[in-house]
């Protein structure tokens, strides 16, 4: 019963075809929104559904219908866990090594430890370093990693000067 999402798409572009396709693009959006809606209320309503149901969904304006479905899809707020040293997999003295830096919560090794990752266990980066008794300055990634990303910040800092001083020069 619901549209397709090509028919949709291309409901949208012909009514809209003057305009940027970003905005082609936020108007599909909002389409399918809406249809998903709809085809959920329909799977929803029993074999036999009584007028009243109909006229009512017929009633419902397409910006509520839309912002209920959006409203819907916003997760619940994560509940913050508290750890504490017997939660970690690891010792931290040595989760840090030359090649790779090992999550002392979970036990994934990487290159380096990001706040997304670290956010998927519900804690964040100076909760974590106080945690495993880092240091604040102490980085979060394998110590060629970080000796990496250091020269990579020396270069872009060195052709930056040069940058600036042929400027200068001119």
């Amino acid at each position: 019963m619901a549209l397709e999402d090509k028919d949709i798409f291309n409901a949208i572009f012909q009514k809209h075809s003057d305009q940027p396709i970003e905005f082609i693009m936020e108007q599909y959006e909002k389409a399918k929104l809406l249809n998903m809606a709809i085809e959920r209320r329909l799977n929803q309503q029993p074999a036999q559904a009584s007028t009243e149901a109909d006229s009512a969904a017929d009633v419902a304006s397409p910006a509520a219908e839309a912002q209920t479905v959006v409203e819907e899809k916003q997760p619940a707020p994560v509940k913050k866990k508290v750890f504490s040293k017997q939660d970690l997999v690891c010792d931290p003295a040595g989760a840090i090594t030359d090649n790779t830096i090992t999550c002392c919560l979970c036990g994934k090794a990487a290159c380096s430890l990001t706040s997304r990752h670290l956010a998927s266990h519900g804690i964040n980066v100076e909760e974590y370093k106080y945690l495993c008794g880092y240091p604040s300055e102490q980085k979060l990634m394998s110590k060629n990693f970080e000796a990496k990303m250091r020269r990579n910040v020396q270069r872009a800092q060195q052709a930056r000067r040069e940058k600036r001083l042929a400027g200068d020069n001119a």
